[in-house]
């Protein structure tokens, strides 16, 4: 039998401690957070070339502009249009000479549909100029565009991706401009036969006088002639489609201008807030998120914070404004996509949609942005940018500043928090913290993150800078940041410079990382144990136990089971014992699309119509939602039995800022061994407060979930997921706080006992 014994408290717990970390990697925003099903919507695709591929990092990294990427044409020809479009290196080309025809914004490029002078098969050319093999006369039906959605690309490259519901509502909206002739455009989604499965927006075209005319939607006149189009359609039959615009001609040639697609479930988040009126995000997706009470969320990342050569770092400031103002960019991780490199940053989703997400999830803002240093990953192209240059200070140093006025600065005085008001959040949203880098290392990096922290806390004292302690867990990588934090630290608990006022009180966080094997987070549980309490605290910022630093084969088969669920489980207990010093944990990468993984090991997967949170969502999930204020000692009588326990408990003794005045615990036991322990569970031991508020009963409810060590739950590209936890509840009462509790805890097991 192990005794099991709650002490007094010994630290108030971080209120910070877990949070989401949420990157766009494995198709993560478009084709999964992002509502707009529609692939490359804007004809603006930017993607990685890789036939350029080779040992040397300059070269083997290119930037290949395909505007007209993942839209097929038949019957008709297509050109891409715009004043300017990324070169070779992400760099902007001026293409103004060529445009025929001003693009709704300088940034965003369009595509011309000619019909009449081409017609007949399929377009399956990757030039910005595409047209059909035949040349014949089009009848009412001879010419459409359609377009897959995000299907994943590879051996999926075919299936089309559009979720539809029968019965559920769409928005559809779609910027035309007439050039020439006459004709009526006919959209809606349909099955891979060509039946509908939506209703039809039938959009006519007159380039007499320029007119646009669409049946029981609202078309709205914008600038240069473009005139754009929302309607509703409504579900037919649940399947999934492909969107399809037929092009029934009523004169030969026909030409017009399209751009800015858009096809969504009409109840996406934040549907009817007019906060939410750029991009907008997958409902479901957003609740799962939610569901994980996270206390924060790190934005954009992760290795794409700063790319994998010069040009192809996260830009913040390409992804504010209206839509059509944001620069695409390549995702870096379309190198590990099934299809090779089909993976565009399209920023619907950006910096004023995340900062929206996080408020409305009650979620502290993490940004993470470039620190002058590209990806220092093996395999990639880490360059320097020098830190006396005047692209330093303008590029990097000012982008931090700038961005702490777009979230927080006053719109009346600042012109970065004008463009956050102007686009629907006049209040700021009290960004109090930002990454400096991300995996970053290195007397260069020290050198940089100095500078842009002193840049910072002269204008803005309060905010807390985390400091980047790279990308292996292991004490000798780690020791020049944590020797540099450390001394951050005790020059500002100097009692002549006051006390630090950051968000979490600390004066700098070390951000660690580690992705290990199961039996490697298990081991350090005690991590934290002797870290000093300095000041300089603990950002956990990227975990999972899928094995890799241990050289373990990342596989599909191997990603995600209850094994890996209880090694992180026994970590965490491990973080609440030392939350005084570890503030803050997010497991990484947060969503993966199926099958358009590109990382095996995920929080949660999904497919276009359903959302499987993993066994290791589970675990988060369960201790997230159950942390009180307060962290309390605890004694386990060590021995064989106990060998595979570990046990932490928070919780609060009555008053907390909740404003809930009734003593409870929130105890979590993880037996990550192959058999049962007995255990007996002394709630009150030494802790006066808890006895004297209780006169009656303690009430107890035990939850457990347990599985096989291999079990992990599944989902295919179609249907949802299996279930493979066990979950069990159970309730008891005792006499007194000073009563024992014998209970047996589960081989491959997490427990939740709550005390109330």
């Amino acid at each position: 039998m192990v005794r099991i014994s709650v002490g007094a408290p010994t630290h108030h717990t971080s209120g910070r401690l877990y949070g989401v970390f949420f990157e766009d990697i494995n198709h993560s925003a478009d084709g999964g957070l992002n509502a707009n099903m529609v692939n490359n919507y804007s004809f603006d695709g930017v993607y990685l070339d890789h036939h350029t591929w080779r040992l040397a990092g300059a070269d083997r990294w290119r930037t290949q502009a395909d505007p007209l990427r993942f839209w097929r044409f038949s019957g008709c020809s297509a050109m891409s249009c715009g004043t300017e479009i990324r070169g070779a290196h992400g760099q902007i080309v001026d293409t103004s000479m060529s445009c025929p025809a001003p693009p709704i914004h300088s940034h965003s490029r369009y595509a011309r549909i000619i019909v009449g002078e081409a017609a007949g098969g399929d377009v399956t050319s990757r030039d910005n100029v595409r047209t059909v093999n035949d040349v014949t006369e089009p009848t009412a039906t001879a010419a459409f565009i359609e377009n897959l959605g995000y299907n994943g690309g590879g051996t999926n490259g075919e299936e089309p991706a559009f979720s539809i519901t029968d019965g559920h509502t769409y928005d559809v909206s779609l910027c035309v401009r007439p050039v020439s002739g006459k004709a009526v455009l006919s959209v809606a989604v349909v099955d891979r036969s060509g039946r509908p499965l939506t209703d039809t927006v039938r959009i006519t075209l007159d380039d007499t006088d320029g007119a646009v005319a669409a049946d029981g939607a609202t078309v709205t006149a914008l600038d240069d002639g473009w005139v754009r189009v929302d309607a509703r359609i409504h579900g037919k039959t649940t399947d999934y489609g492909k969107l399809r615009i037929d092009i029934e001609s009523a004169t030969a040639p026909v030409a017009f201008d399209l751009d800015l697609v858009q096809v969504m479930d009409a109840d996406y988040w934040g549907a009817g807030d007019p906060k939410w009126r750029y991009g907008k995000l997958r409902r479901d997706l957003v609740e799962a998120i939610r569901d994980l009470h996270p206390s924060f969320m790190r934005f954009p990342g992760g290795c794409i914070v700063e790319g994998v050569t010069p040009g192809n770092e996260y830009r913040w400031k390409d992804t504010v404004g209206a839509l059509q103002a944001r620069r695409a960019q390549y995702s870096m991780w379309s190198f590990k996509m099934s299809d090779g490199s089909s993976y565009c940053q399209s920023y619907q989703i950006g910096f004023y949609e995340y900062f929206c997400l996080c408020e409305d999830l009650g979620a502290k803002p993490l940004p993470t942005l470039f620190a002058g240093i590209a990806c220092q990953s093996p395999g990639r192209d880490p360059r320097h940018m020098d830190i006396d240059s005047a692209a330093f200070q303008q590029n990097v140093v000012q982008d931090y500043l700038d961005l702490i006025e777009f979230a927080n600065g006053d719109p009346d005085t600042s012109p970065w928090a004008a463009v956050r008001r102007d686009m629907g959040h006049p209040e700021p949203f009290g960004l109090d913290m930002i990454g400096v880098g991300n995996e970053n290392f290195g007397a260069d990096y020290v050198a940089k993150f100095d500078r842009i922290s002193a840049a910072i806390h002269e204008r803005y004292p309060d905010i807390l800078c985390v400091m980047s302690a790279g990308l292996f867990p292991f004490r000798p990588a780690m020791k020049r940041t944590w020797d540099h934090a450390r001394a951050i630290a005790g020059n500002a608990r100097d009692p002549k410079l006051g006390a630090v006022g950051s968000a979490t009180g600390d004066a700098i966080l070390v951000d660690e990382h580690s992705y290990h094997s199961p039996e490697w987070f298990e081991s350090q549980a005690s991590r934290f144990d002797r870290y000093p309490r300095c000041g300089a605290g603990v950002y956990f910022g990227e975990y999972s136990a899928n094995g890799y630093f241990a050289g373990q084969t990342q596989t599909e088969e191997g990603a995600n089971t209850w094994r890996s669920a209880l090694g992180e489980a026994a970590f965490l207990t491990g973080c609440e014992r030392n939350s005084d010093v570890v503030r803050m944990t997010s497991y990484a990468p947060l969503l993966a699309h199926i099958p358009a993984k590109g990382w095996a090991q995920n929080l949660i997967e999904f497919n276009p119509a359903h959302v499987n949170p993993t066994v290791n969502y589970e675990v988060e999930r369960l201790f997230a939602a159950h942390l009180g204020p307060e962290t309390y000692d605890i004694t386990v009588e060590r021995g064989d039995a106990a060998q595979h326990l570990y046990v932490s408990v928070t919780g609060s003794d009555g008053g907390d800022a909740a404003g809930d005045d009734s003593p409870y615990r929130y105890i979590k036991i993880v037996n990550t061994g192959a058999g049962s322990v007995d255990v007996t569970l002394e709630i009150a031991h030494g802790l006066a407060g808890l006895t004297a508020k209780r006169h009656g009963p303690v009430h107890l409810e035990v939850r457990t979930l347990t599985a096989a060590p291999d079990a992990k739950t599944v989902i295919g590209y179609r249907g949802e997921a299996t279930e493979v936890i066990e979950r069990t509840a159970k309730t008891y009462a005792l006499p007194s706080p000073s009563s024992l509790l014998a209970m047996k805890i589960r081989p491959y097991s997490v427990t939740l006992v709550i005390s109330r």
